[in-house]
């Protein structure tokens, strides 16, 4: 009789526990459910009706834009999220974020919805993802998409895929509806720069052949194999006739990656050197970026500055800060607290002032922000009225966010 009663509470510790763990994972499974639905379903002021108007909305106070349910990102730093029409945002949610390592992939989707915020509409899953750069999206024209997964993609609003997938790593934005991205060659297994329009012709533009003549500038006692370089951060200049980008020639070190500016036309190559902090153009003749390592006699204060291609101070922008964005007529500028800062504090500058006229604190969590790379990554609106950025509200959650730019 003992033996009977042991097993019959065995048994029945059994199915409750069955049924627990099955309720759990139920629960589990709509809360990452809720990052496939239709988002923004917060009935808070700030999304009320899932559509705002700007004209009743206070400058100065940061919206959500992504779903409440789950983490979502932008992409690059000064990479905006609206299509160049300027009537849709994009952004990426993660079915779940990385635990202890930002290069941990996960999974998730890619959304659209209109500028103020009504018609959120999931276009694609993405796969295998880092956190980091929110899949690198931009638009192509105002009904192409492309970005980054475990490959590089191009998709239309209504979720159809243009071209077969492909490795590499995606630049910062497109031009003229061409993307830049770098890959190793398979016929000479160097770093190799190319670009591609959304029905697939390809065009190879450079290799890191084409810059071996970096050693003749700078020290390269500590610089790996040609065939050990790598080519990032491809970045178009404003009028499409000229590239920048980072080239990665030694060790994992600010000093080892250099900035270098190549003619499209001309095929001529302009050594920079070691890159500013998060550098995008400035203008056709002009680099702008965080002062962290520049040879141009100034203090290495991590402060906004402008250099033509040749690393000559032009003018201080803003203030110190880390990741960069800049409004397209170049008079508001944003950034926020350098690596390893707790708290996080995101700030808006107009053009040559050292003083922030908005800022607002983006996280209290060192380890999302830094650790998990979940970078802050300002960038405007097309019209330059309104500052998109990521925000960590919590330990591990991060969402998207836009912010009326304030008048004074």
């Amino acid at each position: 009789m003992k033996n009977f009663f042991f097993s019959f509470d065995c048994i029945n510790f059994y199915n409750y526990s069955v049924v627990l763990i099955s309720f759990l994972l139920f629960i589990l499974t709509l809360a990452l459910a809720s990052c496939g639905k239709s988002s923004n379903t917060d009935k808070s002021s700030e999304t009320k009706n899932n559509t705002i108007n700007f004209s009743e909305i206070k400058s100065g106070e940061p919206i959500r834009v992504g779903p409440k349910g789950c983490s979502s990102s932008f992409s690059y730093y000064n990479t905006t999220p609206e299509n160049p029409e300027g009537s849709k945002i994009a952004y990426v949610t993660f079915n779940s974020i990385p635990k202890n390592d930002r290069n941990e992939k996960v999974n998730g989707g890619l959304w659209i919805c209109n500028t103020n915020l009504s018609s959120h509409k999931k276009i694609t899953n993405i796969s295998n993802v880092e956190v980091h750069n929110g899949s690198k999206f931009q638009w192509v024209d105002n009904e192409t998409i492309a970005y980054q997964d475990d490959s590089i993609r191009m998709v239309n609003l209504n979720g159809k895929h243009l071209i077969p997938a492909f490795k590499g790593h995606l630049g910062h934005h497109a031009y003229n509806k061409n993307i830049l991205f770098s890959t190793n060659s398979k016929q000479t297994g160097l770093s190799t720069i190319y670009q591609k329009d959304k029905v697939g012709n390809e065009k190879e533009i450079a290799d890191v052949e084409d810059f071996k003549g970096l050693v003749d500038y700078f020290d390269s006692s500590n610089f790996k194999s040609l065939k050990k370089w790598s080519i990032s951060h491809l970045q178009y200049a404003p009028n499409g006739q000229k590239i920048a980008f980072r080239l990665n020639v030694g060790p994992k070190t600010e000093t080892y990656k250099h900035l270098v500016i190549f003619d499209l036309k001309t095929r001529k190559t302009t050594f920079f050197g070691p890159k500013p902090m998060h550098f995008s153009w400035y203008d056709n003749k002009s680099i702008m970026g965080h002062d962290n390592q520049i040879a141009d006699g100034k203090t290495n204060d991590n402060t906004l500055r402008r250099w033509d291609l040749r690393t000559n101070y032009l003018e201080t922008l803003g203030g110190s800060g880390n990741h960069l964005g800049a409004s397209n007529d170049r008079e508001y500028f944003a950034s926020e607290s350098w690596y390893g800062n707790d708290p996080v504090i995101l700030k808006l500058y107009r053009h040559g002032d050292t003083t922030a006229f908005w800022q607002h604190v983006v996280s209290n969590d060192k380890y999302t922000t830094w650790n998990l790379a979940f970078h802050t990554n300002p960038s405007f609106s097309r019209d330059g009225k309104r500052l998109y950025f990521n925000k960590c509200v919590g330990s591990g959650v991060v969402k998207t966010f836009m912010v009326l730019i304030p008048d004074d």
